[in-house]
């Protein structure tokens, strides 16, 4: 298991990277090129849609993947998930026309041409169709051909953004075409490498066939606990953007998507990682193997959760050198946002990896019962902090990463407690693992005063982790690892490097 975990584990995290640069230059030019005001309307479509659409998903696509990755048979599961998705399709496309023709689309979505607002529709849907095919080749065990398109399409993607950007009259609505152009054409990859791979073979669309009643019997028993876990989530965040919106304005609003998606290049090499575990806790789980469950739990979580905040606290201290690279002075303000936001992706490796074990123990009740306490807080932080004391995208931003860290804890004391693992271990690893990188950032970014941003940026950057490459061996306890397991790697890469040398 732990070659073919490693191996795919690998292959995600070249994905990852690569579309880390690619949301990294996303980032760099896109923001310039809109304006803040059109890229705050950019951001609040997107987030609008994909919560929608979240919300329509109520937990099936999970449900979906865990039981297409117990049993890779089970073909009927593909089939009857494309009729739920594209009827998620139609009744959205459906909802957003009536809500127009009744006149209070404008209330629900306040400043933005309708036209937008379709194109926001569309992307939103085949973004979130784009993950179904992925969790098919999660759940198949083709991690390594369908991430090598991926990466492909990343790479021809950019290059014909930045043709748009740099050789035409560029706009918000060559962006949103763009998108949706991209990610149709990933999908038409993807299913012409589904068929050679024999996947879509016996697909069957015929919604009267008796596996189809019995298979929707089967995805509400799973997901019916999930239906009032998304309906919360859908309105707290809706809230959360609607508000920042009304009140805040766009450029508020293109403040906090730029904060946000800068944040999540730090959430690359762990999100490579989710998947992965929460394939592997579910074959664990259906084999009633705990004591995998156990091991797996105890070596990565900590360890992506250190590799998470080694990144994110340097973001956030070097927020201000990151924006004058990245953007130009329209942008200036949003370092703050930036030094906040930093902190979300830490405990995002905590929520996706810790929460993927009540998917796969089929728990989904437990989970949505830990949101019905954490969101309504959520809610009531985002209108003190956003319409109370008037702090726009900053306001949001501290807001997330609140309930993130106490619906996260929540969460690890029910895992703990099922995986008979000790709670105090997890909880001061995450204090003292965040206090040393921010102790390590700060003096990284105190000595080094150049008056060149990226110069600033690099050479802070390499210092701060020459000292936590130091403080691995000193600690190695922060990674969950061990000096021998250490002493161990650095030995067999110098192999590698002499074997290299003779050849």
């Amino acid at each position: 298991m732990q070659q073919s975990l490693k191996k795919r584990y690998s292959i995600k995290l070249l994905s990852s990277i690569i579309n880390g640069l690619f949301g990294a230059i996303l980032v760099a030019i896109v923001p310039k090129a809109l304006s803040p005001v059109a890229y705050g309307q950019f951001i609040y479509l997107q987030d609008f849609f994909i919560k929608v659409v979240g919300f329509l998903d109520m937990g099936t696509s999970i449900a979906f993947f865990t039981k297409l990755s117990a049993n890779n048979q089970r073909k009927e599961l593909i089939s009857f998930y494309f009729i739920y998705s594209f009827s998620i399709l139609l009744l959205l496309f459906t909802f957003i026309f009536i809500t127009n023709k009744l006149g209070y689309l404008d209330n629900l979505i306040p400043n933005i041409s309708n036209q937008y607002i379709y194109f926001g529709l569309f992307f939103g849907f085949f973004t979130w169709f784009t993950q179904i095919f992925i969790k098919i080749s999660d759940a198949y065990a083709i991690t390594v051909s369908v991430e090598l398109i991926k990466i492909i399409y990343k790479i021809l993607s950019l290059m014909v953004l930045i043709y748009l950007i740099y050789q035409t009259e560029f706009n918000l609505t060559d962006y949103f075409i763009f998108h949706i152009v991209s990610l149709i054409s990933f999908i038409l990859f993807l299913s012409w490498l589904f068929i050679k791979r024999k996947i879509f073979e016996n697909l069957k669309f015929s919604i009267f066939n008796s596996q189809f009643l019995s298979i929707i019997k089967e995805f509400i028993e799973y997901c019916h606990p999930l239906v009032l876990y998304s309906i919360v989530s859908l309105l707290v965040g809706i809230f959360d953007i609607w508000l920042l919106q009304k009140y805040g304005g766009s450029k508020q609003t293109g403040f906090y998507g730029l904060a946000y998606g800068l944040s999540t290049i730090c959430f690359l090499f762990t999100s490579a990682m989710t998947p992965i575990i929460t394939r592997e806790f579910a074959k664990s789980y259906g084999e009633k193997d705990i004591e995998s469950m156990r091991g797996l739990f105890l070596r990565y979580i900590p360890m992506l959760y250190s590799i998470s905040a080694y990144f994110a606290i340097f973001v956030a201290i070097q927020s201000e050198n990151i924006l004058s690279i990245f953007t130009d002075e329209k942008f200036k303000e949003a370092y703050l946002v930036l030094m906040v936001m930093a902190f979300y992706p830490i405990h995002q490796t905590y929520g996706q990896l810790s929460g993927s074990i009540f998917y796969a123990t089929n728990q989904t009740r437990l989970m949505r019962n830990i949101s019905l306490v954490v969101q309504p807080f959520g809610m009531l932080l985002t209108f003190l902090l956003i319409y109370k004391l008037d702090l726009g995208a900053i306001g949001l931003a501290w807001k997330m990463i609140i309930v993130q860290i106490i619906g996260v804890n929540i969460q690890l004391y029910y895992n703990t407690k099922f995986l008979k693992l000790k709670l105090n271990y997890f909880l001061w690893h995450q204090l003292y693992s965040v206090a040393l990188f921010i102790i390590l950032a700060v003096v990284s970014n105190m000595l080094i005063d150049i008056s060149s941003p990226i110069l600033d940026f690099f050479i802070s950057g390499l210092l701060y982790t020459v000292w936590v490459i130091i403080f691995i061996y000193i600690l190695p306890q922060i990674f969950a690892t061990n000096r021998d397991e250490i002493k161990s790697i650095l030995i067999r890469f110098k192999s590698v490097i002499k074997r290299e040398i003779k050849k």
